[in-house]
C-alpha cells in the first residue's frame, strides 16, 4: 500500500517542474530578474492555493455545514423532548384524577336501580 503524498510533496510536485522549465537560463538580475521573481512568487502562491488552501476551505464548509445540519437536528430532538415531557405530566395528572375518580365510584355503595 503506497502512502499518500504530504500536501508539502504535492505543493513541491505542482511547483517544482515548471520551476526547473521556467527559471532555467533565466536572469534573476536588476529590475527584469525581479520582476521574473514576482511573477514566479504570484504563481506559487495560486499553486498553493489550488493544491493546498482551497481544498482544505472546501472541507472546512462542509464541516461546518454537516455541524449546522446536526445542530438543527439537536434542537429539534431537544423541542420534541421537551413536548413529550409535558404530555407525560399532563397524562400522568389525567391517570391521577381517573384513578380518583375511580375509588370514589368504588367506594360508593351500589344504588338498585330504580323503575
Amino acid at each position: 500500500m503506497t502512502v499518500p503524498p504530504t500536501a508539502t510533496q504535492r505543493i513541491a510536485e505542482t511547483i517544482r517542474p515548471a520551476m526547473l522549465q521556467g527559471l532555467q537560463n533565466a536572469d534573476l538580475g536588476g529590475a527584469a530578474g525581479t520582476q521574473h521573481i514576482n511573477a514566479w512568487a504570484d504563481w506559487i502562491a495560486e499553486a498553493v492555493f489550488h493544491t493546498a488552501v482551497q481544498p482544505l476551505a472546501v472541507e472546512r464548509d462542509a464541516f461546518a455545514d454537516r455541524v449546522d445540519t446536526l445542530s438543527e437536528v439537536a434542537k429539534r430532538h431537544k423541542a420534541n423532548y421537551l413536548d413529550a415531557v409535558q404530555d407525560v405530566q399532563r397524562l400522568n395528572s389525567r391517570v391521577a384524577e381517573l384513578e380518583a375518580e375511580l375509588a370514589e365510584l368504588r367506594a360508593t355503595p351500589d344504588e338498585p336501580p330504580t323503575d
